[in-house]
């Protein structure tokens, strides 16, 4: 064979053995894919994508923005995860911090970074994927990621993007999130303590919480957990705001596990944070409606039956007083005062020493 027919032939064989899968068309200038493996990508350079999920009422498809930043030196796949919730918005300005920080030729391996994974969430400011047309409803992706059913239009965009995007691409997996709409949070990590490498990139976070957790079928995290993928939730205080201290404090944890599992060259930052470690906790709510005031705040320090929420009629008189169902650490408070029963006010997380299902620290 001839030394042009050979090189003909192991091109076309490169190309056939390719599996990051191009549409051949581009959006806002980037490459459009429908398949990721970070592994055939060429070494040392930072590719932007959009990630081609399923179409929506229009007929047009949606695209998520997705960074791989591929360094010269062979390593691990790390993947940081954002926007599964459409409304949590400090997980997006994270990853863009996250991405100033990081040049190729610092990297080992590849650092894939998804920024925003629920479009039609995050263009309503809603929680759940937000369905076209006349629907009102809405659905969370973070229960169904690797459910593998592609009936409704949110079931083929959980199990396109679980497919062809996130679960061939990842050996370690910090999944970004906040609290839920109307409540306030800390820096706060899920972590399954059962295995030793999930417990040590919760510890090196930094973050105010750590709760000692089994994870939620379904969720981000724990489906890859349960493919041995180590993954955390790295929730990154309060919903629909931006909090720079937060955001810079999440950058840093996300940095530290980067250089700490030889992602990353560099020296890892000290959070100067203690960190709470629980493994159990309890929700307060509303038992009637009317004002709440809240007496504590996140990170307080209670005891069981002190005060934490004090509730009055539309006169101003108080109608209830809600206290502290344990000793712990308040881990969040509602931020809008008018609750109706079955409210969620607040919740206080301990540790409990009884619980034998978790390797405690």
């Amino acid at each position: 064979m001839s030394k042009t027919l050979l090189l003909t032939f192991l091109s076309l064989t490169t190309i056939a053995l390719a599996k990051t899968e191009y549409t051949g068309g581009k959006y806002l200038g980037k490459d459009i894919i429908t398949n990721l493996d970070v592994n055939d990508l060429e070494s040392g350079k930072t590719y932007e994508f959009f990630f081609e999920g399923v179409e929506n009422s229009l007929g047009n498809p949606w695209y998520i923005p997705v960074t791989v930043i591929k360094g010269n030196e062979p390593g691990k796949r790390f993947l940081i995860n954002s926007g599964v919730h459409g409304n949590e918005l400090n997980p997006i300005l994270t990853t863009y911090k996250l991405k100033e920080k990081l040049n190729p030729k610092d990297i080992k391996g590849t650092v894939t970074i998804v920024h925003g994974m629920n479009v039609p969430g995050l263009l309503n400011n809603n929680r759940g994927y937000t369905f076209g047309g006349t629907s009102e409803n809405t659905s969370d992706l973070n229960r169904q990621m690797n459910a593998g059913k592609t009936t409704n239009s949110d079931q083929k965009y959980s199990t396109l993007v679980w497919n062809n995007l996130l679960s061939k691409n990842a050996d370690k997996v910090i999944d970004l999130h906040t609290s839920g709409r109307g409540s306030q949070f800390p820096l706060f990590v899920y972590a399954d303590f059962r295995n030793p490498d999930i417990k040590k990139m919760a510890e090196l976070t930094g973050a105010d919480i750590v709760k000692m957790d089994n994870g939620e079928n379904g969720s981000v995290e724990t489906s890859f957990v349960q493919m041995g993928v180590p993954s955390i939730t790295f929730e990154l205080g309060s919903s629909e705001t931006q909090e720079a201290l937060i955001v810079e404090r999440a950058t840093n944890g996300v940095i530290n596990n980067l250089i700490y599992w030889d992602n990353l060259t560099g020296k890892e930052v000290d959070p100067k944070t203690k960190t709470f470690y629980g493994n159990s906790w309890s929700r307060v709510r509303a038992e009637k409606g009317g004002f709440v005031e809240n007496k504590v705040k996140v990170m307080d320090q209670v005891k069981k039956d002190d005060v934490l929420f004090i509730q009055y009629d539309s006169f101003g008189n108080i109608v209830k007083e809600y206290k502290s169902p344990n000793d712990g650490v308040v881990a969040s408070v509602k931020d809008y005062p008018y609750s109706e029963p079955g409210d969620s006010l607040g919740r206080v997380i301990e540790y409990d020493k009884n619980d034998k299902d978790q390797i405690l620290k």
